[in-house]
């Protein structure tokens, strides 16, 4: 395994791996329960980045205790690993009981909150409209080193059409969300490539400020996405990304006032497409901005302070 992270690390990729809390994985392959000392030992001597545990097969009581002691296993070996929990998952969803997100918060640097992603566009529709609806419980708790994480990004399976892949990509930029792929490289097409290499959209996504992006619903069943982000102009006055996501079937005619959406800079703002990588207009706190989202798409501007 030490030959393999060696080689994945040689091409500039990150080594991830697997496991369990329980005696077994979910698919019946050998887990971790009473051997997390020594598995996180092993981990970091492999030289893993990122260890994604699962939850299966044991009881609420046990989930409590041990993702708390995994992590502590973890941080004792001294690698930095990122540490992916499903913890709030089997509580809400299995144990149908409300997650304490206080103490996975503090213990995790990601965590799972919703079912998994299958290669399909319903399923991709489906996560964005549980992280709509739970902005409010989930958003307190999102900043640098503890994530919400929605799923790994499908791309690279050939499930998504082209508009599709930038909604996919652009709820989860405008999310803070952990951008994880996992599928064979030579499968991404040529657009994904684009979308990946995009460095305007990846720069919101990584933002150091790690502001999750707040939903607001706007006429036609289109959905304003906002997040304000760096750079900023003096100590106050933030750059903020407006992404308009349409997840229906038909086109949408919608209109904004950015200056309604905690804008504050008097002297106006300069707007950039960031999937069209190009200047739009100035504006104004008082200007409002018109446009036309094509069927299961979205559209991104990035504000910056003048």
């Amino acid at each position: 395994m030490k030959y393999i992270a060696d080689y994945i690390h040689s091409r500039g990729l990150k080594f991830g791996m697997y496991t369990n809390v329980a005696e077994v994985t979910c698919m019946r392959y050998p887990g971790s329960k009473d051997h997390f000392y020594i598995d996180s030992k092993l981990f970091a001597e492999w030289g893993v980045d990122y260890i994604k545990v699962d939850g299966c097969f044991v009881g609420e009581e046990f989930l409590n205790t041990a993702y708390i002691k995994f992590g502590q296993h973890l941080n004792a070996t001294g690698r930095p690993i990122v540490y992916s929990c499903s913890w709030p998952y089997y509580i809400e969803f299995i144990h149908k009981k409300t997650p304490n997100y206080d103490v996975v918060s503090h213990n995790c640097n990601m965590w799972r909150n919703f079912h998994d992603v299958v290669t399909s566009w319903p399923a991709i529709r489906t996560i964005i409209t549980h992280y709509k609806e739970s902005y409010d419980q989930l958003s307190p708790y999102h900043a640098p080193g503890q994530w919400n994480d929605p799923d790994m990004l499908i791309l690279g399976t050939g499930s998504l059409t082209d508009n599709q892949s930038r909604v996919h990509i652009a709820v989860y930029v405008m999310l803070a969300a952990p951008l994880l792929l996992s599928c064979d490289m030579k499968k991404i097409t040529d657009y994904e490539k684009q979308l990946l290499l995009n460095l305007d959209l990846i720069a919101i996504a990584q933002d150091s400020l790690g502001v999750m992006g707040k939903p607001y619903e706007l006429q036609n069943s289109v959905t304003l996405w906002v997040k304000p982000h760096l750079p900023r102009k003096g100590d106050k006055y933030h750059s903020v990304s407006f992404a308009l996501v349409n997840l229906q079937s038909e086109s949408s005619s919608v209109s904004f006032t950015p200056g309604s959406y905690s804008l504050n800079s008097t002297d106006g703002y300069t707007v950039m497409d960031i999937f069209q990588r190009k200047f739009i207009r100035n504006v104004t706190l008082r200007d409002s901005i018109s446009v036309e989202v094509p069927a299961e798409d979205v559209i991104i501007y990035t504000l910056f302070p003048l």
